[in-house]
């Protein structure tokens, strides 16, 4: 537990909320309470990586009796979070659990804890952890707040970031897989001070309102708010940058993505133990992960330009570190999924729209192989009326390409997914 800030946690929990200066005539938010049948105080929270209809929330944070509870949620037309559709279920011990939780690009989940200062590793399935390390002794100073992959698509992208609470301070930590399906932990490396005891950490698109450049969100508990960062070329909050997002909060804590609207929610440790949703996101982001090829690339897709049907007829989608000289294909979609595909996870569903082969060249001829691959695709106006995609329409894009390294029928590659909103 955190004593010495329960009086300013109290006290903070009936201010109301509101938005900094810069988000203000741009955002919203939803107070979705408290899920019921989770004890608080609330940890973090993320998606089930199946189900994007169930968030997992950290109950009984910082306690020995801490886990990670399933609770179902309803949606609008549009695909917004509006309320809690049932109790929340237990699934996952995670003892001690407090803001972060993170996924490893194979599926392993990591839970930071406090005060022990520990980081939680579970193989996908696992429901108590596989391997439990004491980040002490790593050199992060204790205790630990928070974890968080940078995803692709920002400077950064792929390294593990720690965040002590105690010290405001971020590592980079260097993982490298054991034989057990899980991952050691290297020694850690400070980077940056950003002071207001980080919690929940989350990466914004330049090109969201209010976001000039790539960003990262951090839910500082010290400070009762939300802080918008810019982000450094490792991937690192610019300390001078802070500016608040959403102020006036007891106990910020978790902090994740909604992956079919892009939507921002995070959970409150104490503060009435609340999950909030935060509309006014409209740049494409990332909202699943990609698969390690066999050569360990994760693929990534980016993009430029922006999706409209008028104006600039400038958008266009990209994904690296494919393996060369290999055969892929875009994928698009109006319905997010997570679907086991190969060795890795398809994220869309429902009618989905294939464009045509590309070939991803690269820097060695054959047979040589390496992940200097690339595809490249425009998306133009005329595609988007070809395909009955209307403003408003959210879509859902993925690159799909052949890994002879994989042994038949997983020899598949697939990258992080790209969601959009097609604007007028």
């Amino acid at each position: 537990m955190r004593p010495f800030l329960l009086t300013l946690l109290l006290a903070s929990s009936a201010t109301a909320q509101t938005f900094g200066p810069a988000f203000l005539a741009d955002y919203t938010f939803t107070d979705l309470g408290s899920p019921g049948m989770v004890p608080g105080p609330l940890g973090g929270i993320h998606f089930d990586p199946n189900d994007s209809n169930v968030v997992w929330v950290g109950g009984s944070a910082n306690n020995a009796g801490g886990a990670i509870f399933a609770v179902p949620v309803t949606r609008d037309a549009q695909g917004h979070i509006t309320a809690f559709a049932g109790p929340g279920t237990q699934i996952i011990l995670a003892p001690n659990i407090d803001g972060g939780i993170a996924f490893a690009p194979n599926g392993v989940m990591f839970v930071t804890t406090f005060a022990n200062n520990r980081l939680l590793q579970y193989r996908p399935g696992s429901t108590s952890p596989d391997k439990d390390t004491d980040l002490s002794a790593l050199g992060v100073t204790s205790s630990v707040g928070t974890c968080q992959f940078v995803p692709a698509g920002f400077a950064g992208a792929g390294i593990f970031k720690i965040g002590s609470f105690s010290a405001s301070t971020w590592y980079d930590m260097t993982l490298v897989p054991d034989a057990q399906g899980t991952f050691d932990v290297n020694a850690a490396t400070a980077t940056v001070f950003t002071g207001g005891g980080p919690e929940g950490i989350v990466y914004i698109q330049d090109g969201n309102p209010g976001f000039a450049v790539d960003s990262v969100l951090i839910s500082e508990f010290s400070l009762g708010q939300v802080s918008a960062y810019d982000i450094d070329g490792n991937g690192d909050p610019v300390p001078t940058s802070r500016r608040p997002f959403l102020d006036g909060l007891g106990g910020a804590e978790g902090a994740v993505i909604d992956p079919v609207t892009g939507d921002f929610l995070f959970s409150t440790f104490g503060g009435g133990d609340r999950v909030l949703v935060v509309q006014g996101f409209s740049a494409p982001t990332i909202f699943c992960n990609g698969l390690a090829n066999s050569l360990g690339c994760v693929p990534a897709i980016t993009f430029t330009g922006s999706p409209t049907l008028t104006g600039p007829d400038d958008f266009v989608v990209r994904s690296d570190q494919m393996l060369n000289q290999s055969f892929g294909i875009l994928f698009a979609s109006t319905t997010p999924d997570a679907v086991p595909f190969g060795l890795g996870t398809l994220c869309l569903g429902g009618t989905i729209l294939r464009l045509p082969v590309q070939f991803s060249g690269g820097l060695l001829a054959p047979p040589g192989t390496d992940c200097s691959g690339t595809y490249s695709h425009p998306l133009s106006q005329l595609w988007f009326n070809q395909n009955n995609l209307t403003a408003g329409t959210t879509v859902y894009l993925q690159y799909l390409a052949r890994d002879s390294g994989f042994v038949n029928p997983n020899s598949l590659s697939v990258s992080s997914g790209l969601r959009f909103t097609l604007a007028p």
